[in-house]
């Protein structure tokens, strides 16, 4: 998952990103205006964050009902030291009372076992794909990895 923080110059809101692989190939991806203007990028990453675990508990159910075994949980790369505390930390609570409820579902859901967060380089978050602009050589690098042109051998 990945985020523009305030992107948006006119009403300052920023714009959260992800992509959900299975295999080799894309299966799910998002790029979405958050709703609200956020306080700081901890509490705009743990936003995202809790977007990509309601795409990942979606993605998980439909597994199941398609009989797809589904013994592991799922890996959110997120490349914010900081909002990865904040989920995995359930008392860290003095300076995120104003961080809307709902957002606690991604902290359930890892402290259930179903989603885990790692951190990622910022260099290497593909999904940054979906929120920022980057030179041709990076674009054409983030298309390989996942799998939207063909690799030369």
């Amino acid at each position: 998952m990945t985020l523009d923080y305030g992107g948006d110059h006119d009403t300052r809101r920023s714009t959260t990103g992800f992509v959900f692989k299975l295999g080799a190939g894309v299966i799910s991806w998002r790029s979405k205006r958050q709703a609200t203007v956020l306080l700081s990028t901890i509490e705009a990453k743990y936003q995202a964050a809790a977007f990509a675990a309601q795409e990942s508990t979606w993605l998980m159910q439909l597994m199941k009902d398609l009989r797809q075994p589904v013994g592991y949980k799922v890996i959110l790369y997120c490349d914010n030291q900081s909002a990865i505390c904040l989920v995995e930390n359930p008392f860290f609570h003095a300076r995120t009372k104003h961080v809307e409820i709902h957002y606690h579902f991604i902290r359930e859901k890892v402290l259930q076992g179903e989603i885990g967060l790692e951190h990622i380089k910022m260099e290497h978050q593909i999904a940054d794909l979906f929120t920022k602009g980057f030179s041709v050589k990076k674009l054409k690098s983030f298309y390989k990895k996942l799998g939207m042109v063909k690799t030369e051998s």
